[in-house]
């Protein structure tokens, strides 16, 4: 009975810890609008009208067709490279976004989406330059110890899963009807915002629930006597695994911990993703049925394999 109602009970338990403790809720919560006006509004909103348009027309599908061989090869998937694409530009869960287009469009079948889903929905290159290197290590220069290991360990991770995936399902729909602009923009409109919010809302109650656990583990820490060298690894594992942009923060920002270690949690971090971008990818995902235990187990793989590629190149180079 308890394994039954363990949701409800949760939710109770988290709604009576929120009434207790009503100024680290306002705290977090207005954190978490303010992450999402500032950084994500702007950048992911309208790539999402455009690519919701495009998506919409044959022209982006005969374009990438016309790379199918390039695709095929690499990924085992005549359209993964328009998801890829797309989430290299915009980052999480922009990628998630265009694959739910694509089932939605009927050009990939469920298991295609599923499959697409996992290496396809990524962190931007400009979050990766800009934001991590740039602004949080101070060295601009790092991006490729970051960027690399996390766009080669999806493509590694795809070589991973085409053992157990189907090569290519059969194109459910050949082609896809004429759609007129005025039909297409409105719909698009009407999906982004849907989306977006979606998206909003998952960052404003993983940002209360991040300020509760900031709480939680610094007085963890603290009873633990921890070095400062481990309990900044830790403390940057666990939130980043809640949250990705606060777990980069904090190792980066760390003075005791090696930029060779920073480097390898930060790569483990960005390719995970954390549980706020995969609640995310979940949010906008609702033309098939999400396998979300595949694609968590998967996640957590890729920031393996990208871990473990930065401390080759570290070695190596």
């Amino acid at each position: 009975m308890f394994k039954r109602n363990f949701i409800p009970i949760l939710i109770l338990l988290l709604i009576c810890l929120f009434i207790m403790k009503p100024e680290i809720v306002s705290e977090g919560a207005f954190k978490g609008l303010k992450i999402w006006g500032n950084n994500i509004v702007p950048f992911l909103f309208p790539m999402s009208i455009l690519s919701n348009i495009l998506l919409q027309y044959n022209f982006l599908y005969s374009l990438f067709g016309r790379m199918s061989s390039i695709s095929n090869k690499i990924f085992k998937n005549k359209y993964a490279l328009i998801p890829f694409f797309i989430s290299f530009i915009s980052g999480y869960p922009s990628g998630a976004m265009a694959v739910n287009i694509m089932a939605n469009n009927k050009r990939i079948s469920e298991k295609e989406a599923n499959y697409l889903v996992i290496f396809a929905n990524d962190c931007s290159f400009q979050f990766i330059a800009g934001a991590v290197s740039f602004s949080m290590l101070g060295n601009f220069s790092l991006y490729k110890y970051i960027a690399i290991p996390h766009f080669l360990g999806a493509v590694l991770l795809s070589l991973l899963l085409v053992k157990s995936e189907p090569k290519q399902a059969v194109i459910m729909k050949a082609k896809q009807r004429s759609v007129s602009f005025n039909k297409a923009f409105s719909t698009s409109i009407y999906k982004s915002i849907t989306g977006i919010l979606s998206v909003g809302g998952v960052i404003v109650i993983f940002s209360v629930f991040s300020n509760f656990f900031d709480s939680s583990l610094s007085l963890f820490t603290e009873l633990l006597s921890l070095n400062s060298n481990v309990s900044g690894i830790v403390y940057s594992l666990l939130v980043g695994s809640l949250e990705v942009t606060n777990g980069c923060s904090i190792i980066s920002s760390s003075p005791f911990i090696p930029i060779e270690i920073k480097l390898t949690i930060i790569s483990f971090l960005i390719s995970f993703s954390g549980m706020s971008v995969i609640f995310q990818t979940m949010a906008v995902i609702n033309e098939f049925e999400f396998d979300i235990k595949n694609y968590i187990v998967c996640k957590f793989i890729h920031g393996i394999i990208s871990a473990m590629i930065c401390i080759c190149m570290l070695i190596l180079i």
